[in-house]
């Protein structure tokens, strides 16, 4: 019997709103240059927000404003929840800017093709269709924190915008079981413990009888003392207000939870461009392709670049079989080089028109565009 442990942290967590944040940046750049070089951080902390970084992007001027930026920073909040009854406001936040915004030189538009920097990527895909090939705890851990946060925002004025999930499941002959289902949800002041139950598990049991459905764990073996809400007793400051907030501190939630290594860098606030965007989109796709080919339990793939590289020079990957035996798959296997490329890459994949910050909101990069 083995333990599987996953999460989902909500759009209103604060490191989920700084990446939101700069994903939204990083949408708009590309969109209006399609080359354009991003690399930005956000904190957030009470009512203030600090972003840095570059964004080069347009020619005779930066394609984007300070003004966009202060516009997006304020969306972003509104569209997490904040406003009315949960601070801080987005009207009245404190937007600290300290981004270089220039336009694209035509030098640097010319090499967008190489990488720009150092960066090993992870692509992982499993032999399970019915969660989009993730692990099955990484899976049903986003289902069911995408399910609440629909849900939050019809019962806003009792929940708030900041929550997380954790998954705690065991696979025993080949079928998993819950062992607990946690959740931290921010509330309003006044809604008591009997109060909070009473209204959060119908909508629970509701979205287990689906993930039932999909033939994954359920409703029926989750005892009512295995799920755990606000465990800790109160939870009525959250957000900004109750944590600080970092861009890039989520890697494995964006990827594919604790259990599968990552490689080195985060996604957020990186235009497609980057390695550690494409890299890691296109080791996905060839996890997934080869998983179709070769078969057993799990494809694990490595792509390594070196500033400078049109495509990695490390090119590495391996399949679990259904014995859990790790058997090497030949090179000869893999695609051409050509196929790694970062320009293929960007336009194969269509990473200028993929909305990454939607994905970002909505919980995790990998469910559905590879």
């Amino acid at each position: 019997m083995r333990s599987h442990i996953a999460e989902y942290i909500s759009p209103g967590h604060p490191d989920r709103l700084a990446d939101a944040l700069v994903e939204s940046l990083v949408d708009l750049a590309v969109q209006r240059d399609n080359k354009a070089f991003v690399g930005v951080e956000c904190a957030v902390h009470t009512d203030h927000v600090f972003i840095d970084g570059r964004i080069a992007a347009g020619k005779g001027g930066c394609a984007v404003s300070n003004e966009e930026v202060e516009e997006i920073v304020q969306n972003v909040y509104r569209e997490a929840g904040y406003g009315g009854s949960w601070i801080p406001a987005p009207e009245n936040l404190k937007i600290i800017q300290n981004i270089c915004l220039e336009p694209l030189s035509e030098e640097e538009r010319a090499i967008r093709g190489l990488s720009d920097d150092q960066n090993v990527v992870t692509g992982f895909a499993c032999n399970h269709p019915e969660t989009d090939y993730l692990p099955p705890a990484h899976f049903i851990a986003n289902y069911i924190g995408r399910n609440i946060d629909r849900w939050r925002r019809k019962e806003s004025d009792n929940f708030g915008p900041d929550f997380k999930v954790l998954v705690h499941i065991e696979k025993n002959n080949g079928r998993y079981a819950w062992r607990r289902l946690t959740l931290s949800i921010q509330h309003r002041k006044g809604l008591f413990a009997s109060e909070q139950h009473a209204r959060v598990l119908p909508v629970v049991r509701e979205i287990l009888m689906e993930l039932e459905a999909r033939g994954l764990v359920g409703i029926a073996n989750l005892p009512l003392e295995n799920f755990i809400l606000n465990g800790m007793g109160d939870f009525i400051v959250g957000g900004p207000e109750g944590d600080n907030g970092l861009s890039g501190k989520k890697l494995a939630v964006d990827f594919y939870g604790p259990e599968i290594p990552i490689g080195g860098g985060a996604i957020c606030g990186k235009d497609p461009h980057k390695v550690d965007v494409a890299g890691a989109f296109r080791a996905r796709e060839l996890a997934r392709r080869l998983l179709k080919e070769f078969g057993g339990s799990a494809v694990t793939v490595r792509l390594g670049w070196s500033p400078g590289d049109a495509a990695p020079v490390f090119r590495e990957a391996e399949r679990i079989d259904s014995l859990g035996l790790i058997h090497p798959i030949p090179a000869s296997a893999l695609p051409p080089e050509e196929w790694f490329y970062i320009d293929s890459i960007v336009s194969d994949l269509r990473l200028v028109s993929f909305s990454r910050s939607e994905k970002v909101l909505s919980g995790y990069f990998f469910n559905q565009h590879v």
